[in-house]
C-alpha cells in the first residue's frame, strides 16, 4: 500500500465520474498518458483490476466499485485533515454534499440552506435530490456526506443497520380532501370510513408501502384509484375531486398548480408518524461541517436541542 498515493485515488475518482481517461485528464489538468499510467500503477499496487477498458471509455469492475467507495472516503478524510488544520474554532470550510428525498427538498431545504450558508459562508455546500433508495446508494458509495430522509419503520426492521440517523423533525400523517368533499366538514377522519373511497396513493418508494401499512394494520383494503410518485400530482388530482390521499409532509399552501383548493384533516387512531432525519453511514465520524448542518436543520425546521 506504500505504493498507492492520494493523487492516484483522485485520478481514480475522476476517471470513474467521467467514464474516460481523456475526460479525467481534462478534469485534473494532466495528460491522458499520465492519468492512464497512474491508473495502471494503482491497479498493480492493489493487485486488482479496477476498470474495464473498451472503445467507449471505462467502466468499473465489481471490485472497482468497492475500491472507488473506499477511495472517496480516503480522499474526503484527507480533505477533512487539511481543513481541520486550518480552521479556527469559529469558522468552517470545505465541501459538504447533502442528499434529500425529492418531496422533502422544496419544503425543508431552502430555509436550511439559506440559514446554513449565512452562518457558515466558508463551506462549499451542494445538494442532490432523489428517491430514498437513490440517496441510500449515494451515501454508501461515498458521494454524500448526509442525506435528509424519512425514517421509514413500519414492521420491516426499520433503518438499515449500516445507516445512522439524527432526527430533525417528526411528521404525523394526515388526510387531504377536495374542498367540496362530503367529509370536508369533519374535524378528523378514520381509515375505516376512508377505505371504500377512491384513494390517490403517493407511491414514491417506500412511501406507498408506508401509507398502505395503515390499512393493513386495521385489516382494511383501500380503494386505490390512481398511483403517482409526484407529491404535486397527488395534490392536483385530489383538488380535481378525483379522490382523497394521505400524506406526511405539509406545505403552507393548500392549492394545486391549477389554483384549485383542497383541505387537510387529521387521522384518528394511534397511527405512526414519520421522523425526518439526517442520515449517514454508521460508524463513520461526521465532519464538523456535517455536524453543523445537522444542528442547522434542527434550528431552522425541527427539534431544538
Amino acid at each position: 500500500m506504500s505504493n498507492v498515493s492520494l493523487r492516484q485515488l483522485e485520478y481514480l475518482i475522476a476517471a470513474a465520474d467521467t467514464g474516460s481517461v481523456t475526460a479525467a485528464a481534462a478534469r485534473v489538468y494532466l495528460s491522458q498518458s499520465a492519468v492512464s499510467t497512474a491508473l495502471t500503477d494503482l491497479e498493480e499496487a492493489l493487485g486488482v483490476q479496477i476498470f474495464i477498458r473498451h472503445p467507449r471509455g471505462l467502466s468499473l469492475t465489481n471490485v472497482g466499485q468497492q475500491v472507488l467507495t473506499d477511495a472517496r472516503r480516503l480522499v474526503s478524510g484527507m480533505e477533512d485533515l487539511r481543513n481541520s488544520a486550518r480552521e479556527s474554532s469559529e469558522s468552517l470550510s470545505g465541501k459538504l454534499v447533502v442528499g434529500c428525498y425529492s418531496t422533502l427538498a422544496p419544503i425543508l431545504l431552502p430555509r436550511i440552506i439559506a440559514d446554513f450558508t449565512k452562518n457558515h459562508p466558508g463551506v462549499d455546500l451542494s445538494f442532490i435530490e432523489g428517491s430514498h433508495t437513490q440517496m441510500e446508494e449515494l451515501l454508501r458509495n461515498g458521494s454524500l456526506d448526509l442525506a435528509i430522509l424519512y425514517d421509514y419503520d413500519f414492521g420491516k426492521g426499520g433503518l438499515s443497520k449500516d445507516l445512522a440517523i439524527n432526527v430533525v423533525v417528526s411528521t404525523p400523517p394526515y388526510v387531504i380532501l377536495p374542498e367540496r368533499h362530503e367529509l370536508a366538514s369533519r374535524e378528523a377522519l378514520s381509515l375505516k370510513e376512508l377505505a371504500p373511497l377512491p384513494l390517490i396513493l403517493f407511491d414514491l418508494p417506500p412511501g406507498g408501502d408506508y401509507f398502505l401499512s395503515f390499512f393493513t394494520d386495521e385489516n382494511l383494503t383501500p380503494n386505490i384509484r390512481y398511483r403517482t410518485t409526484s407529491f404535486e400530482m397527488v395534490r392536483a388530482l385530489v383538488a380535481r375531486g378525483l379522490g382523497y390521499s394521505i400524506l406526511s409532509q405539509r406545505t403552507n399552501i393548500n392549492m394545486s398548480y391549477e389554483g384549485l383548493g383542497f383541505v387537510t384533516r387529521p387521522l384518528t387512531g394511534a397511527l405512526p408518524g414519520l421522523n425526518v432525519g439526517a442520515m449517514h453511514l454508521h460508524g463513520v465520524r461526521l465532519t464538523r461541517r456535517a455536524v453543523a448542518f445537522i444542528d442547522q436543520c434542527r434550528t431552522s425546521v425541527g427539534i431544538r436541542t
